[in-house]
C-alpha cells in the first residue's frame, strides 16, 4: 500500500476524526470545491466527471484509502449526500459503476466519533434547532429561517438559539455589498468561523465559502501589505479554494516574488492545480530568500516535495535550506533541463549555478569529465564542501 495514501488518511483522521472519500479527494487536490458545489446543486451529474486525473489510477487511489481505513478497525457508515437548496434534496451520484458509488459514499469513524445529539432536550426543540443546522449545511436560509422562527415559540430559552441566529443572519448579509473589508475580515476570523466550526463542525465549509468569497471580490484590486496579509484576495481566495485565485493575485501584486507569504501562497496554489514546476520555481526561490520558511514545504507543498523535503533533512553530511534545491537537482538532474537558468537572480546561490550548468552540459561519460566540469568540481568543493559530496555520490549513483 502506498505510504503517501495511508499518510492522507491518518492526516484526515487526525484533523476530522473520520476518513471521507470527498475530503481525501479535496484534500489531495483531485477535486475543485467549485466542481463539489456545481454537483451539490445540481449542476454536475457524477461527481466522477470532474475528477482531475486518470480515472483507473484515482479508483486505486480511493480502493487503497478504503482498505487502510478498514485495517484500522474504523467503523464504515453508508453517507448520501443530496443536492442543495432549490434542486430538491434529491440524492447525488459520484458514477455509474455500482463499486465505485458505494466506495465514494462509505465513510470511516471511530466509534466515538458519532454525532451527538442533544438527547436529554425537549424532543420538538431539539428536532428544530437540528433542521436549522441541516438547513445551513444545505445553504437553505429560507428553511433555516422558517425553522429558527418556530424555534423561537417552541423554546426561547433553548442553550443553541443564539448561535443558530447569528448563523442565519450571516446568511441574510450574503446579498448586501461589503461595506468594510477590514471589519469583514474581522468578523468572518474572529465571530463566524469558530461559530460555524463549533456548531456545525466539517460541514462549516459549505456556511463559510460564500462569505469568503464575497470578501474575495470586495478584496479585487487591493494591493497587497505586509502588515495586513490577510486583508487580500490571495488569502481570502484560499479559503474557498479557489486555487487559480490565489496564483493571479499573488502574481498581480509587482513585488510578489519578493513577498515571502505571496510566495507561499503562490507555490501552494500552483501545487494544488498540479502545476508542479511552477509551484517548485516559488519553492526554489523561498529557500533562497527566506531559508527559515523552507519548513513550510513539509506541509504547504505537494506529497512528492514533501517527501524529498524528508529525505534532504536526513542527508549526512547535513545542507542548509538554502542547498535543497541544487540538492534537488542532483536527485533529479532532469529539473536541469526544465528550470529556467538561474543567470542574473542575485538571490542564486553559486553553488547552485555551478550544479545546475554541470547537469545541463550533460557530460558523455561520467568517469571522464571535461576541463569545464573539473573546473566546476573545484569551484563547488570550494564553495561548498558538503554538497560537493552529495553531488560525487550523485554522480557516482546515475
Amino acid at each position: 500500500m502506498s505510504h503517501p495514501i495511508q499518510q492522507a488518511v491518518d492526516q484526515l483522521l487526525l484533523e476530522q476524526g473520520e476518513y471521507s472519500p470527498l475530503e481525501l479527494l479535496l484534500s489531495e487536490g483531485r477535486l475543485d470545491y467549485s466542481d463539489y458545489e456545481a454537483w451539490r446543486t445540481g449542476e454536475i451529474p457524477r461527481l466522477e466527471q470532474v475528477l482531475f486525473g486518470d480515472p483507473e489510477k484515482l479508483d486505486g487511489l480511493l480502493a487503497e484509502a478504503q482498505e487502510y481505513a478498514a485495517a484500522l478497525a474504523l467503523q464504515p457508515e453508508t453517507l448520501r449526500y443530496h443536492a442543495w437548496g432549490g434542486s430538491g434534496g434529491s440524492p447525488l451520484s459520484f458514477s455509474d459503476n455500482n463499486i465505485r458509488e458505494q466506495r465514494f459514499h462509505t465513510v470511516f469513524r471511530k466509534a466515538e466519533d458519532q454525532p451527538q445529539f442533544d438527547l436529554f432536550m425537549d424532543a420538538t426543540a431539539t428536532n428544530l434547532a437540528n433542521g436549522i443546522v441541516l438547513a445551513l449545511i444545505d445553504r437553505n436560509n429560507h428553511e433555516a429561517h422558517r425553522l429558527l422562527d418556530q424555534l423561537f415559540e417552541v423554546d426561547p430559552g433553548h442553550p443553541r438559539l443564539g448561535a443558530l441566529e447569528r448563523m442565519v443572519e450571516a446568511g441574510d448579509r450574503l446579498a448586501e455589498p461589503v461595506a468594510d473589508c477590514e471589519w469583514e475580515l474581522h468578523y468572518l476570523k474572529d465571530e463566524l468561523l469558530p461559530l460555524a466550526e463549533k456548531e456545525l463542525g466539517r460541514e462549516s465549509r459549505n456556511l463559510l465559502v460564500p462569505h469568503w468569497r464575497r470578501l474575495t471580490d470586495a478584496l479585487h484590486g487591493q494591493a497587497f501589505d505586509p502588515t495586513q496579509p490577510e486583508l487580500h484576495a490571495s488569502y481570502t481566495a484560499s479559503q474557498t479554494f479557489d486555487w487559480e485565485t490565489v496564483r493571479r493575485t499573488t502574481q498581480e501584486d509587482p513585488d510578489w516574488p519578493q513577498q515571502v507569504l505571496l510566495l507561499r501562497r503562490h507555490a501552494h496554489a500552483c501545487g494544488r492545480m498540479h502545476n508542479l514546476l511552477e509551484s517548485l520555481q516559488s519553492w526554489i526561490r523561498l529557500c533562497w530568500s527566506s531559508p527559515h520558511e523552507a519548513v513550510t514545504i513539509a506541509t504547504e507543498a505537494d506529497t512528492d516535495l514533501q517527501q524529498m523535503w524528508r529525505l534532504f533533512l536526513a542527508l549526512d553530511p547535513e545542507l542548509t535550506a538554502e542547498d535543497f534545491p541544487a540538492w534537488l537537482l542532483l536527485t533529479r538532474p532532469g529539473l536541469a533541463q526544465q528550470l529556467p537558468s538561474p543567470e542574473g537572480d542575485e538571490l542564486c546561490p553559486p553553488s547552485y549555478a555551478g550544479v545546475y550548468h554541470m547537469l545541463r552540459e550533460g557530460q558523455q561519460s561520467q568517469n571522464t569529465p571535461d576541463a569545464t566540469e573539473i573546473q566546476r568540481r573545484g569551484e563547488l568543493k570550494q564553495l561548498n564542501p558538503e554538497l560537493f559530496i552529495h553531488f560525487m555520490r550523485a554522480r557516482t549513483a546515475h
